[in-house]
């Protein structure tokens, strides 16, 4: 059976006013065509200052819709799963689930499949949700799990969203995370991206390396910034604590 209404009892860590007081007191980084963003899944204290940063940036913009994608665990044969529902309510408010294109991306390949009713309670879809609410009006949303981070998955899920969402006016949230402590890594990361290196950044992640929640999140995220010519860009150089996370950005034009 497939519920109609998802909902989550989780309360976030601060109210609507503080943080809208906080998105409107961080500075607009200047990038504008931001198709893509990279935040952990679940708003915290700690890391409360990035969430706004980023959604700051896409305060004064409009899109139809924003495709959450967020790693899980669950057995399935199938491992992309999408939530079910019409609608979603937070405490901030209610907002419908974009089903036609919930059921393009089912048509695409045999991975994506819409989940049944269960306890979606401790997935960040709620909490970006929340965050979205504050920033966007009439936006519509979907959320993706992926249950297998492996190459071709990434590659599966790669695919269906360069294909679709250029057709739309979207923006996609890729929820991964790296700790503070591996500053090396993420160095490491930051100069293999920029090169292009797509050899060593593969063995990297793979290898396991890399000290990525959601690793394969974050490649596809990263394919799709490059199919669609957006440029990634981190919101810190170094992190300012060993659990801080460090890879909040997002992808937007290039400067020209």
């Amino acid at each position: 059976m497939i519920q109609d209404e998802l909902q989550s009892n989780r309360s976030l860590p601060f109210s609507k006013e503080e943080l809208l007081d906080r998105i409107n007191e961080q500075p607009y980084g200047g990038q504008d065509g931001i198709r893509m963003i990279f935040l952990p899944p679940r708003l915290t204290e700690q890391n409360v200052d990035e969430f706004c940063y980023i959604y700051r940036q896409i305060l004064d913009t409009s899109y139809n819709v924003a495709v959450i994608v967020e790693p899980d665990r669950f057995e399935s044969f199938r491992k992309l799963p999408l939530l079910p529902g019409i609608s979603v309510k937070t405490a901030f408010g209610t907002l419908r689930m974009e089903e036609r294109l919930r059921d393009d991306f089912c048509d695409e390949e045999d991975d994506l499949f819409v989940r049944e009713t269960t306890d979606f309670s401790h997935l960040g879809f709620f909490d970006h949700v929340s965050m979205l609410q504050l920033v966007q009006k009439d936006i519509e949303v979907i959320g993706i799990q992926m249950l297998d981070e492996t190459p071709p998955l990434v590659q599966e899920l790669t695919y269906v969203l360069k294909e679709i969402l250029p057709f739309k006016n979207a923006i996609a949230i890729f929820c991964c995370e790296m700790a503070g402590r591996h500053q090396e890594v993420f160095e490491l990361l930051q100069q293999l991206i920029s090169e292009q290196n797509d050899t060593r950044l593969l063995n990297l992640i793979y290898s396991g390396d890399s000290h990525i929640n959601g690793a394969g999140i974050f490649l596809t995220g990263l394919k799709v910034a490059r199919e669609r010519e957006r440029e990634v860009r981190f919101f810190r150089e170094r992190a300012g604590t060993p659990d801080q996370n460090l890879l909040a950005a997002k992808a937007g034009f290039p400067d020209r």
